[in-house]
């Protein structure tokens, strides 16, 4: 990855005019074509994308990400040239190839064919060049004699598998996909993320759009996080994606701060739970993460736990086929009426091993009144490769209307450093056996 810039946005806005009904918009042009002027009754502006500044280098993957409307596709449109910014400058240095919006590029009473040779020309090629790549855009595909059908009767996987086709045997030194790969089946996305790993290491820069924070983690070195057209948040992808979960997660409060304790006199009951339930016993623990995300409404805390490993004290280090037994306790400042509780494990680079809540099991969770506590119990096996996996707890409320609220939700709180026997690889520790039966 290089350092030179290959996309510089720069006091980029984009606003878009909402009319109050349809017959203002005509009314509008002719007043306008006329060269009458009238105060702006009949529209309200709506400002997509608000002043903004970004660089992004060559070779870099970039991943962007944000609630509807938060302004990520009139960003990459701007960006690719298909949508012209209200003010501010955006500069493209190199061949750009973009996979937007399903149903964008293609003319559909052209067939597939007709398609790829026209996308081709748009970006200079010429008839011979696009007839030398057509054979690997046909089988990277996978669409067959539907190649000769009009694209209107494609379904939108064959639709997606073309574009993306296309996009990648044009040579890009800049790559743009807007949301699109999501339409495709499951080994289609797995071989289209492979062969943009292969474009990377030839230095091609990638920019896309997605929901899945799996993706921005597993796939990119920064995130960019839009919020109402702004920039909430950019650069590490695990440290974005948190930011963008407290957001899609509707908390007004914000990221809680851990306060400093005093562990002097501190005492403990019959389970090993701190008995002072204004202390955070959580940051006093083994495997405690000081570097954990934490945010919520806070009417109820996460307020302590035990871990314990094959039934007594933790050590050092876990091992693999370990039992974890995780205690938990809850305390209410407030009411919560439909508590969910829930467990997820995942690697150190934010990939998502195992995950579980109350809801999802049917497991039946009493209201909770103001002043009372709850406890909950995890246990489970460390069928896990070597390495470091870390451990997010959460607590929310069934909101009928806004899905869940969080309440606490306390991301990477656990830090587990998990050692194998074996020198496998990969993520989970099936115990496979190996035999050789030998050469006949």
């Amino acid at each position: 990855m290089s350092s030179e810039p290959v996309i510089r946005v720069e006091k980029l806005c984009k606003n878009y005019r909402v009319y109050n009904r349809p017959i203002d918009r005509v009314l509008e042009s002719i007043m306008h074509r006329s060269g009458i002027r009238e105060s702006g009754t009949r529209f309200r502006q709506i400002q997509a994308l608000q002043p903004l500044d970004l660089e992004i280098c060559r070779g870099e993957t970039v991943g962007i990400i944000g609630r509807n409307g938060s302004g990520k596709s009139t960003l990459l449109q701007i960006i690719s040239g298909t949508l012209y910014p209200t003010a501010g400058t955006v500069e493209v240095n190199g061949r750009l190839s973009a996979l937007l919006e399903l149903g964008a590029g293609f003319n559909p009473n052209f067939s597939g064919r007709e398609n790829a040779y026209l996308n081709g020309s748009i970006v200079g090629f010429s008839r011979n060049e696009m007839a030398s790549r057509f054979n690997d855009i046909l089988e990277f595909s996978g669409i067959g004699d539907f190649i000769d059908q009009p694209v209107k009767t494609y379904s939108s996987g064959m639709y997606v598998r073309l574009a993306f086709a296309v996009a990648i045997h044009l040579d890009p030194d800049i790559l743009v996909v807007d949301e699109a790969l999501s339409v495709g089946d499951v080994r289609f996305q797995n071989k289209c993320f492979r062969k943009l790993r292969e474009l990377k290491e030839r230095g091609t820069t990638t920019l896309f759009v997605t929901h899945s924070s799996d993706l921005i983690v597993r796939h990119c070195d920064r995130a960019v996080l839009l919020e109402k057209g702004s920039m909430h948040a950019i650069g590490d992808p695990g440290h974005v994606v948190n930011e963008y979960l407290n957001l899609l997660f509707n908390n007004d409060e914000g990221q809680v701060k851990t306060k400093s304790i005093n562990t002097d006199a501190i005492s403990y009951d019959e389970n090993g739970l701190i008995t002072d339930r204004f202390i955070d016993g959580c940051s006093l623990r083994p495997y405690y993460n000081s570097a954990e995300y934490r945010w919520g409404d806070q009417r109820g805390q996460i307020q302590d736990y035990v871990l314990l490993v094959n039934g007594g004290p933790a050590p050092a280090m876990c091992k693999t086929g370990d039992r974890i037994d995780l205690l938990l306790r809850i305390v209410f400042s407030k009411d919560v009426t439909a508590p969910i509780l829930g467990l997820t494990l995942k690697t150190s680079d934010g990939i998502v091993v195992y995950g579980a809540n109350t809801r999802e099991r049917k497991l039946d969770v009493p209201a909770a009144l103001a002043g009372s506590e709850l406890l909950i119990r995890y246990s489970f096996m460390i069928n896990l490769i070597g390495g470091d996996y870390f451990i997010s707890l959460g607590l929310a409320d069934d909101d009928e209307k806004k899905d869940n609220l969080a309440v606490d939700r306390r991301y990477d709180l656990i830090h587990l450093q998990v050692k194998a026997d074996k020198s496998d690889f990969g993520i989970s520790a099936l115990n496979m056996k190996m035999s050789i039966d030998g050469v006949h």
